[in-house]
């Protein structure tokens, strides 16, 4: 049998059912097969939360080394082994060391952050009888040193080769540079970690073991049990990543995209493998056009506004370099003749008006921010073919007195984009999803 590469999320490491599930399907399977798994959420928030106040105040070594143990007690209720203490100890040196020398490298950061990974692996092996722990340094998992957004390079495929059959835990979301230092390829980012290994292996399929939030229509903190979306392109899940309410990291279809190596979502519930969404490259243009209405209010808005920004050359790329050489993310852009519009991040829109107010635009007479603004993004293949996509959803918002601050359409074949106030993130939602799958 061929290998198998799965991606298990750190939610799940305490979910018992989820497990079983995993291991009564592999538990004919004579492969090698790559369980790739993420931090557990909680544990990743704590060592987050010790490292933002390590210079604030004084860490509490012994305190730590029992936090980090409850985890692996409530999961296991055994005792500790040795290997998680000694991994306990070092996220502990670390911090220490932090504290005393008063500042940290994103190298440094992303070698404390690794630790959330290693410890749930360590967790998770400790109630999967057989399964070996698989480090990224083991096998040659090389990464760029963009720390803290590392792109994976290559993998050792003679190492991984000589490998016997069995399942193997590796961390997901780090890697290592050529200077053998840690490097992290995203906060949550083992989907791409499998992905990279599929790739490479020469697997046919990556398959997700459940989702925490699955693809579905819309938000189901909006809409009562929208449906699960069964058939996906690599671009509209990319796109449907950028939103909170899906558990998707956006960088897993890059190594799998050339090669037109499927995704299959696995329901964790499932002790037979059942798959709930399919995404690869194959356009499948629904009836009603639209697959999901997504959003979220994780954005604030950068306006840059002027009767020359659209005749002026150069304003831009100036904007662009600037907040790109700052770190600054840019969702999206929308521009006309005299405004260009930036959609940030919510806490970055402050820092990146602070970046750009000093590079004198001439043509600009008017910067600022607004932060009390929601984003919303119909998302579906065929917009561009399809007559009346677009009124029917100013028709939902017009309808319902829902005013829209923004919007852009027409730039890619399955996106939308609405900016609204805050106050009507979910009447929006609502009224577009009614106007495009009913009630």
């Amino acid at each position: 049998m061929s290998d198998k590469v799965i991606r298990f999320g750190g939610s799940h490491i305490g979910n018992p059912k989820a497990l079983a599930n995993l291991q009564s399907w592999l538990k004919n399977d004579d492969s090698r097969t790559y369980v790739v798994v993420s931090a557990i959420p909680e544990l990743l928030q704590l060592i987050q939360s010790k490292l933002d106040l390590v210079f604030i105040q004084e860490l509490d070594e012994t305190k730590l080394i029992a936090e980090l143990s409850g985890f692996y007690g409530q999961v296991t209720t055994a005792e500790v082994t040795a290997a998680f203490n000694q991994l306990a100890k070092q996220l502990s040196g670390l911090l220490k060391g932090i504290s005393l020398i008063g500042d940290y490298s994103p190298a440094l950061r992303d070698q404390v952050l690794s630790f959330s990974e290693k410890l749930s692996v360590e967790i998770l092996a400790a109630v999967w009888s057989g399964a070996h722990i698989l480090l990224p340094e083991e096998i040659g998992l090389l990464a760029s040193s963009d720390f803290g957004n590392a792109t994976f390079l290559s993998l050792n495929i003679i190492t991984v080769n000589q490998l016997e059959n069995g399942v193997y835990l590796v961390p997901g979301t780090y890697g290592i540079t050529d200077s053998n230092k840690v490097v992290r390829t995203g906060k949550t980012a083992a989907d791409y970690t499998a992905a990279f290994f599929t790739r490479e292996l020469g697997v046919k399929a990556l398959k997700l073991w459940g989702l925490d939030n699955d693809f579905q229509r819309a938000n189901p903190g909006i809409i009562n049990s929208p449906e699960v979306i069964g058939r996906l392109t690599y671009a509209e899940a990319s796109e449907l990543a950028y939103f909170e309410h899906y558990s998707f990291h956006p960088r897993t279809v890059e190594p799998l995209e050339h090669e037109h190596i499927p995704i299959q979502v696995i329901d964790a519930a499932s002790a037979d493998g059942k798959v709930t969404t399919v995404i690869n490259t194959e356009t499948w243009v629904e009836e009603q056009i639209v697959k999901s209405v997504a959003c979220t209010d994780d954005i604030s808005l950068l306006k840059l506004d002027g009767p020359g920004v659209g005749l002026k050359p150069g304003i831009l790329a100036k904007v662009t370099s600037q907040l790109n050489n700052a770190g600054v993310n840019i969702k999206s852009v929308i521009t006309s003749q005299t405004s260009i519009n930036f959609i940030l991040s919510e806490e970055n829109g402050t820092k990146a008006m602070n970046l750009i107010n000093d590079l004198g635009f001439s043509a600009v007479t008017d910067i600022a921010v607004i932060t009390d603004v929601a984003l919303i993004g119909i998302v579906g293949h065929g917009m561009q073919q399809a007559y009346g996509v677009s009124a029917k959803i100013f028709a939902a918002v017009a309808n319902n007195k829902i005013n829209v601050m923004l919007s852009g359409s027409g730039a890619s074949d399955l996106v939308s984009y609405l900016v609204v106030h805050k106050a009507d993130k979910e009447k929006s939602v609502r009224e577009i999803y009614k106007a495009f799958f009913g009630a």
